[in-house]
């Protein structure tokens, strides 16, 4: 609820800025009797709005890239994971039934106490000692008992190393703060430029810059939401890890 109200906040707000400078700028007599340089005016505010959309272009192509490419990563380690607890199941009863628990244990804690943390930006610590803790306990597996299946479980979780780093370097991969400042500010400029070259002011053109403003303040806010994919409500979750959770279940 508080996230939808977030939505139309934003957007009434661009539609009010929008309205608000259109009433306060066009009180100049250029805006009364609607006189201008269409050549300077039109090359000035194709500038100006090329640079917004150049500007929420890129962020948004670039915000829905990395959703991509985070839940890729998600569902590569998931991959393996279910794949470290079927080779496991070649091992002694002893050794697969404990190599299993510290497995699915792992999968809970990236689920219900890292999954927050990344929304902070930060692992999670317990995460990494329940990964440890499998690899300890792989280590720990006698020599008599080591054979191929060893080998096999030995070779997929050092896999499952490699993509869990890859998918924690996801963390810190979002659009710098630069660029949010330009669409901001160019949003504004997009906004304000129609009243302050000297927009005949009447009710059809303040409608249709209060439009404008609605969609500017949509598209700023989306971009905000899109820019990191571990922050609700457009945030990628972790079901690929929940996947893993019940392939476990059919492996068993």
């Amino acid at each position: 609820m508080l996230i939808a109200l977030l939505w139309i906040a934003c957007t009434l707000f661009g539609a009010a800025l929008a309205v608000g400078a259109a009433l306060w700028l066009g009180r100049s007599e250029r805006s009364r009797d609607g006189s201008f340089n269409p050549q300077a005016v039109g090359f000035a505010g194709s500038v100006v709005l090329s640079a917004f959309i150049l500007v929420t272009g890129f962020l948004i192509v670039g915000g829905w890239s990395l959703q991509s490419t985070v839940r890729g990563h998600a569902h590569d380690e998931a991959r393996v994971l279910a794949k470290v607890y079927s080779r496991a199941g070649d091992l002694a009863p002893q050794d697969r039934d404990v190599i299993r628990a510290r497995i699915t244990d792992y999968t809970r804690t990236v689920i219900d106490v890292e999954w927050p943390d990344l929304a902070r930006h930060q692992a999670s610590p317990t995460a990494w000692r329940r990964l440890d803790a499998v690899q300890a306990a792989f280590n720990s597996i006698p020599k008599e008992r080591r054979g191929e299946a060893y080998d096999a479980t030995a070779a997929a979780l050092d896999d499952l190393y490699v993509k869990r780093y890859a998918r924690l370097a996801d963390v810190d991969s979002v659009a710098p703060d630069v660029l949010l400042v330009a669409m901001v500010v160019a949003g504004i400029l997009v906004l304000v430029y129609p009243p302050l070259v000297g927009m005949t002011v009447n009710p059809r053109n303040v409608a249709l810059l209060g439009f404008a403003g609605a969609v500017v303040g949509f598209g700023i806010l989306f971009v905000f939401q899109l820019r990191d994919p571990f922050t609700a409500p457009l945030n990628v979750g972790p079901s690929a890890f929940k996947d893993a959770l019940a392939r476990y279940t059919q492996l068993a």
